[in-house]
């Protein structure tokens, strides 16, 4: 909700989940939203996978993509753009085999099969996580207050150059733009994938995210618009009040109830009948007061 910038790319068999979520400023997205999918087309891997269609090239073409646009964004501002700023990722590869990944930030995207399980299709990239701390220090940094140096609070983005130094490789580097790499083969079983940024995530698990879409199919809805909608109204109503937007694909897997339960207007209905009936309890004479006029 602001922050935000989201792009699908659909063909007969792939679809590509594009998410780009901005700190610092906006110029790191916007470059990135005007020349993601060019990189992602311009790397050998890419022109590679058209050949050999192996999910390992496939997924090398997609990592390649990050490292090549964070070396492209670093030469434009250096050219004259004053813009410092950073922005993370998630995007997904949908083919008719599998689910490819790649995260570099804090956003999150998630997997559900079977109407049970949920899989992980990403980790946060947090400068105290273990793994990134480790990097950051070894690269010349410092983790304090949970930051990059105090300051920044994701360890991997594209841009945010001055924790970048050009004497080190991508993954060497304090905030680093190599993106981790999830792949999942596809099934007939497979029933969600969201992706989502920080604020649906401060307020909901995995395991609570994919629950509450399954909940949502099973009153009669199979809007992935109106599910998505859904999600961020719950974040909401959880308390979250830091960007929130939200992805839903639905699969062949998912279980959907009778429309007569209603849908996602059925649940506003349902919402707004209870939040009525609490602030009438809450308002005791307010209400004889009008039911008196």
């Amino acid at each position: 909700m602001g922050n935000e910038k989201i792009y699908f790319i659909c063909s007969t068999y792939y679809l590509l989940i594009i998410t780009i979520y901005r700190h610092g400023g906006s110029g790191a997205a916007i470059y990135a939203e005007k020349n993601f999918i060019d990189c992602i087309q311009k790397t050998n891997e890419w022109k590679a996978y058209l050949l050999d269609n192996e999910i390992s090239t496939l997924s090398k073409a997609l990592e390649q993509a990050f490292i090549n646009i964070d070396a492209a964004m670093r030469e434009y501002q250096e050219s004259g753009d004053s813009d410092r700023s950073g922005c993370t990722s998630v995007t997904c590869m949908v083919t008719p085999t599998h689910i490819i990944c790649a995260n570099a930030g804090d956003s999150r995207c998630v997997f559900g099969r079977n109407s049970i399980s949920t899989i992980a299709m990403s980790d946060d990239h947090k400068p105290y996580n273990e793994g990134e701390k480790r990097r950051i220090e070894n690269a010349g940094g410092s983790v304090q207050f949970k930051r990059v140096d105090g300051d920044l609070a994701v360890s991997r983005a594209l841009g945010d150059f001055q924790y970048k130094r050009k004497d080190q490789i991508p993954i060497e580097q304090k905030v680093s733009c190599v993106p981790d790499i999830r792949v999942e083969l596809r099934t007939a079983e497979d029933d969600i994938l969201l992706l989502a940024c920080d604020g649906l995530w401060d307020v909901m698990s995995n395991e609570d995210a994919t629950a509450k879409i399954r909940e949502i199919y099973a009153s009669g809805e199979d809007s992935a618009m109106l599910i998505a909608e859904e999600m961020l109204d719950c974040a909401l109503d959880k308390g979250s009040r830091d960007n929130i937007s939200a992805i839903v694909v639905k699969f062949q897997g998912a279980k959907i109830g009778p429309k007569s339960s209603g849908g996602v207007t059925g649940i506003r209905e349902a919402r707004l009948k209870q939040q009525q009936s609490q602030l009438q309890g809450s308002n005791p004479t307010d209400e004889v007061t009008s039911n008196g006029l």
